[in-house]
């Protein structure tokens, strides 16, 4: 096979491949996704990283997804954390 011709069926399978992936993701749309933010608050005598584990755990076990955190300061002090998740 000469190299051209690799080239363009190198081409043609990436081209397939770019426009198929949203395709697929596209149908499977059902609707907007719900979305909930929880603040966890880094007072209070344990972690804060145990207790987004827990929130994490708790979260997942009723069906959401994991879409974002921000971490909120206040003089450089860790006073909590925003965690929004999607359904």
């Amino acid at each position: 096979m000469n190299t051209s011709l690799k080239q363009l069926l190198a081409a043609v399978v990436t081209a397939t491949a770019l426009v198929t992936a949203p395709a697929t993701n596209a149908a499977k749309d059902t609707g907007p996704a719900t979305m909930v933010t929880v603040y966890i608050n880094a007072h209070g005598g344990s972690s804060i990283a145990k207790k987004i584990n827990e929130m994490h755990k708790t979260m997942e076990a009723q069906g959401w997804r994991f879409a974002d955190m921000e971490i909120h300061t206040e003089n450089a002090d860790t006073e909590g954390a925003w965690i929004t998740y999607v359904k």
